[in-house]
């Protein structure tokens, strides 16, 4: 049977001034305890991705066999998927160093958003995270109509959920 990943949780964060980020505890629990090594990389809408590393393997299973090889856009997105993949070691008192890179790429100073998002964990730059993803209850409900509304048992699920 293949693991199931729900990470949940909104924590507002610092970074310290040599970029390390304390991870918040509800998460390293969620990641499975310390000591630990995750897999980050860079997210589609500019923030970063962090799982652990079964997590990653998972989703890396799942994309080789869903992407063919022999395809030039196939390889082209693996390459997008994969650019930026650190694996890194949370220290002893639960912090993880972002690579100069991934902060450039993120945007991210000294306050941060780490969200959990289902199968992955996201650093968000909080100006980033504040303005892009402004909250909107008209589009939420449209997304949800649009995206889960035609399936009675995920619509059953989630409303099990939120109740």
């Amino acid at each position: 049977m293949t693991p199931r990943f729900n990470y949940h949780g909104e924590y507002s964060c610092k970074l310290d001034a040599k970029g390390r980020l304390k991870l918040p505890a509800g998460l390293v629990e969620q990641l499975g305890g310390m000591p630990m090594e995750i897999i980050m990389n860079r997210g589609v809408e500019d923030c970063l991705r962090i799982f652990s590393r079964e997590a990653w393997e998972q989703k890396t299973k799942e994309l080789i066999n869903r992407l063919n090889p022999n395809n030039s856009k196939h390889r082209t997105l693996a390459r997008y998927i994969n650019r930026g993949v650190t694996k890194l070691s949370v220290d002893s008192n639960g912090r993880i160093l972002i690579p100069k890179t991934h902060m450039e790429y993120a945007g991210l100073k000294k306050e941060v958003i780490v969200n959990g998002n289902l199968s992955e964990i996201e650093v968000w730059s909080r100006d980033r995270y504040e303005n892009d993803l402004e909250w909107d209850q008209d589009v939420y409900s449209n997304l949800l109509d649009e995206i889960l509304g035609d399936d009675d048992t995920i619509s059953e699920e989630l409303e099990q959920l939120l109740d």
